[in-house]
């Protein structure tokens, strides 16, 4: 293709990084770049007819507009047509952007609406100004929006595409045919240019509803390509690990005994079933390459360790990674208890450490002094050398790429002999699912909680009966229980209405003067996180307020009560994630969500079905039914295994067909396929 980035008006060199940065480099990349949702602006709703929770295009003219004072101060505008008033709400606004909202000009308003004390509002709403007797002509087709980056604004990316779609029109470029003839005519699927074209232009006549399932011909097209692609993906890196050579390990069991023995419990039959797939792998002379999926507080950890100690007691390293340096310390913590009898070197590594604590540590993993080593991406440092790694766990597979497990097993390659993976998940995710976000991979599931765990109690109260769970906490931390309230974001976000952790803090000091509270987020130094947890875990914090990096991991028996704020605006998995952070111990747990009032018909869903379900599987199914477009694993996180247009919980029916498919494509076809949905480069001779 002949025609550059640079080509297309507005890009620049600016323009350039910035769309370089999510991973677009070619007139081809900017294409498949694809929408994760549609706006209708193709027609105005009328305000009287609207209901909370939807999203609408309004047209009104303005009415009045002012400045109040709350907490921060906010710029109220108030719009009305024939048949009613809203009011929108503006936290960031300038000078120049108020002059905009005259009395008595005319305006369209994009967003979703809301009600605040019976008034119908929409916060930050999308806004185009016109005269009266300059009237826009409504949209003729669906308004796409697309993934962004910070001084990438939709309207820019818009225009890019669109001035690429008319070069696609016109045959100025073409994409040839990948897939083969028989392919296409075998699964009916139409031609690349024509899916494309649709795709980002969707005409009026096309219902959203069509558009978020798969029965849209164009997306239908799309969304094949792109499973058939990381299928490829997974049968290549199979075909390779099926060729590697691992560590010799003999089948000594007589550590794992002793550490069972050491336990002041007994590990659950499901936890012992693990780990026997787990030994029988590493007997094996290639390598393992095992997902350990479990719900939260089935004791994934403990499953890690026998796995660990076994490569341990045969002479090798261990690399133990996790996503947080305050779950790494946590497993640190966790497993220097667990190997206190052992006679084993154990350390910790992490961005934040001291710079000769640091540089010591990494001599002593060069030399293999250090056993097992636990840390968070600082592991996968160029820097970074092992002795003998026999052993990789990954924690929180979600959360890490399949590059970045890639890295840190090539870390232990020796000569040609790869270390063992293994590789952990509470992410809640049917079987058949796992397997496909997870093709490359052996899969054991720890389906069974420790004994003596209850249920936990979970409630929904609107923000106004804060004053109810204030002497609720009271009352349980007096009794000597502990309690996390959780906030969504460290700073104040009002655009997300959310309570901010240091607001709620200051707030519950005030209020709670006879209670020892304290206040932990992403923001503080390793060692400042580190002597709050201590400081909780000890028992001298009764209250600790959190933003959502207690999420995983965290294992406080004594923490009984978690109040998590804005609870509407999360999602199951990690509503369940979150409420797995009590429940740990043998007392009666709670989890009292919060919520604003005016909810869509889908967050009350949501909360009402953690009400209902204590089990992550469960949760996962009810959440496979309302969730729409997006992520199988809720939140995007860098490193996630992230579909371009697939989801895999709307798409599964389409898993048969591309695995059937992948036997027929050739190598070179692959290797196309690849480059045009996979943005990460993922070198399989790494794997």
């Amino acid at each position: 293709m002949t025609i550059d980035l640079l080509d297309l008006k507005g890009v620049g060199e600016k323009g350039l990084i910035k769309l370089n940065k999510i991973g677009i480099r070619t007139i081809e990349d900017l294409l498949f770049h694809l929408p994760i949702r549609y706006q209708d602006k193709t027609k105005i709703a009328q305000i009287s007819n609207s209901a909370v929770g939807n999203k609408y295009y309004f047209e009104g003219t303005i009415e009045k507009s002012n400045i109040i004072f709350f907490k921060k101060r906010m710029f109220l505008v108030r719009i009305s047509d024939e048949t009613g008033f809203i009011q929108l709400r503006f936290f960031y606004f300038n000078k120049s952007q108020m002059k905009n909202f005259s009395v008595g000009k005319k305006i369209r308003c994009y967003g979703e609406l809301r009600e605040v004390n019976n008034v119908k509002e929409m916060i930050h709403p999308e806004c185009e100004f016109f005269e009266s007797n300059e009237i826009p002509e409504l949209n003729k087709f669906l308004t796409p929006v697309y993934p962004i980056t910070e001084g990438l604004y939709q309207f820019r990316i818009r225009n890019f595409i669109q001035q690429s779609l008319e070069l696609l029109k016109t045959k100025k470029i073409y994409f040839p045919e990948i897939l083969p003839k028989k392919v296409l005519e075998k699964y009916n699927l139409i031609d690349i240019n024509t899916a494309l074209l649709n795709i980002h232009n969707p005409d009026s006549d096309t219902s959203y509803e069509e558009l978020i399932t798969n029965e849209n011909i164009n997306k239908k097209r799309l969304v094949f390509e792109e499973l058939l692609a990381h299928q490829l993906i997974f049968k290549r890196i199979r075909s390779f690990n099926s060729k590697l050579l691992s560590f010799d390990l003999n089948n000594d069991e007589k550590p794992i005994k002793k550490l069972i023995n050491n336990l002041p419990f007994n590990p659950t039959k499901s936890q012992l079933n693990v780990m026997r797939d787990i030994i029988n792998d590493m007997q094996k002379n290639t390598p393992m390459t095992r997902l350990v999926q479990g719900d939260v507080g089935s004791g994934k950890t403990l499953v890690a360790l026998f796995g660990a100690l076994h490569a341990i007691s045969n002479g090798y390293q261990v690399a133990f990674m996790a996503p947080t340096e305050i779950l790494s310390q946590q497993h640190y913590q966790s497993i220097k208890l667990m190997l206190k009898d052992f006679d084993i070197n154990i350390a910790i590594l992490y961005s934040g450490m001291k710079a000769k604590e640091k540089a010591m540590t990494i001599e002593d993993i060069r030399l293999g002094n250090i056993n097992i080593v636990i840390g968070t991406h600082s592991l996968i440092q160029k820097q970074i050398k092992f002795f003998n790694l026999a052993l990789v766990i990954i924690d929180e597979q979600h959360k890490f790429g399949v590059h970045q497990r890639m890295t840190l097993s090539t870390k232990g390659k020796k000569y040609d002999t790869y270390p063992h993976q293994l590789i952990l998940t509470a992410t809640p995710i049917p079987r058949t699912l796992a397997m496909t976000l997870y093709g490359n991979l052996d899969y054991s599931v720890i389906d069974e909680m420790p004994r003596g765990r209850q249920e936990i109690d979970t409630i929904a109260l609107p923000e106004d009966r804060r004053n109810e769970v204030l002497e609720r906490i009271t009352s349980k931390c007096k009794d000597g229980s502990q309690v996390y309230w959780v906030c969504p974001l460290i700073d104040e976000s009002e655009v997300m209405e959310c309570k901010a952790a240091t607001n709620t803090y200051e707030e519950l000091c005030l209020k709670l003067k006879d209670i020892n509270i304290g206040l932990i987020h992403g923001r503080m130094k390793m060692q400042e996180k580190e002597k709050v947890m201590n400081d909780f875990r000890s028992k001298k914090i009764d209250l600790l307020v959190s933003t959502t990096i207690i999420e995983v991991g965290l294992d406080i028996p004594n923490a009984t009560v978690i109040i998590i704020e804005n609870s509407e605006r999360m999602g199951l998995s990690q509503l369940h994630q979150l409420r797995g952070r009590v429940g740990r111990g043998e007392k009666k747990s709670n989890c009292i969500l919060i919520y604003k009032s005016g909810l869509s018909e889908i967050a009350k869903n949501r909360i009402d079905i953690l009400r209902r379900c204590r089990n992550g599987f469960d949760i996962a199914k009810e959440d496979l039914d309302i969730r729409g477009p997006g992520e199988i694993l809720g939140k995007k996180q860098k490193g996630d295994i992230n579909f371009k247009i697939a989801n895999i919980a709307r798409d599964h029916k389409f898993i048969k067909d591309t695995k059937e498919c992948s036997n027929i494509i050739s190598s070179d076809t692959s290797e196309k396929l690849a480059k045009r949905w996979i943005n990460e480069e993922i070198i399989i001779g790494k794997s």
